[in-house]
């Protein structure tokens, strides 16, 4: 069947799901497919897109997800706090302060996504 662009659904919410090492140690493949699902099955959460990524730093304090137009980093979002993430981010439209990821100075995740200084 050829792509018609006219179906395409309208995307207002890209989540990315780090898959990538140590995230995939820490059950990033689990939250991706839990969370995938869960929206898929939610009604009015059709314009939300889940995907999987590769390293997006921060990947020692994994599975993170990262969800845009906020730019809300989440770190620590494993299977079993994707009916949290769902509830509480998407439905509440509240921000999850707990579960925030920060970068700061010293975090070697800075290192990991910057390029070192010459």
């Amino acid at each position: 069947m050829p792509w018609d662009p006219g179906k395409m659904p309208r995307v207002e919410r890209h989540v990315f799901v780090c898959t990538h090492e140590p995230c995939a140690e820490r059950g990033g493949e689990a939250t991706f497919k839990a969370l995938r699902a869960r929206v898929k099955s939610t009604p009015g959460m059709e314009a939300v897109f889940v995907a999987r990524s590769g390293s997006v730093g921060g990947c020692q304090h994994g599975p993170m997800v990262v969800i845009y137009p906020e730019g809300v980093w989440y770190y620590g979002v494993t299977e079993d706090r994707v009916e949290e993430l769902v509830e509480r981010h998407f439905m509440r439209g509240e921000e999850i302060t707990e579960w925030r990821f920060q970068r700061t100075e010293g975090c070697p995740c800075i290192a990991a996504i910057r390029p070192p200084e010459a």
